[in-house]
């Protein structure tokens, strides 16, 4: 099974938001009743900004991948938002192709395939991590 790192779980997620809406609206209010009122809709923008983005990253960290591989074919279940999409192809034509980034600095691309079909896989891999995956699945697939 492939999946991002997934460094902090829903829950703890959820907790941590709310502990910095506590924190920012404590402050924000101590300085509006010194007459800094101004301070609030800042306040509240900066937490929806920071709520939305926590709520992209904890759904992208919900993706994953599991590949099983059998004595004639090899399936790879890929989940995305709840919805699983399956590509199986026949273990003896099954080549495990590695792209390099034509673009430094940006991420390379791991595919398994045969017969003009393709898919990727280990998108949120670090680069070290996919090259040592395509390394394993070359020599499990032979």
């Amino acid at each position: 099974m492939i999946r991002p790192n997934c460094s902090l779980p829903w829950r703890e997620t959820v907790q941590f938001y709310l502990g910095m809406v506590i924190v920012s609206f404590s402050i924000a209010i101590a300085f509006a009743m010194k007459g800094m009122w101004l301070i609030l809709p800042f306040a509240g923008l900066e937490m929806l900004v920071l709520g939305i983005a926590l709520y992209v990253v904890a759904r992208r960290s919900m993706r994953w991948q599991m590949l099983n591989i059998h004595d004639n074919y090899v399936d790879i279940v890929e989940c995305v938002n709840r919805i699983q999409n399956r590509s199986s192809f026949q273990r003896a034509w099954v080549r495990v192709h590695f792209e390099a980034a034509n673009i430094k600095g940006h991420p390379s691309r791991l595919f398994l395939g045969s017969h003009g079909r393709s898919t990727e896989i280990g998108e949120y891999l670090t680069e070290q991590e996919k090259r040592k995956l395509a390394l394993q699945l070359r020599e499990v697939l032979g």
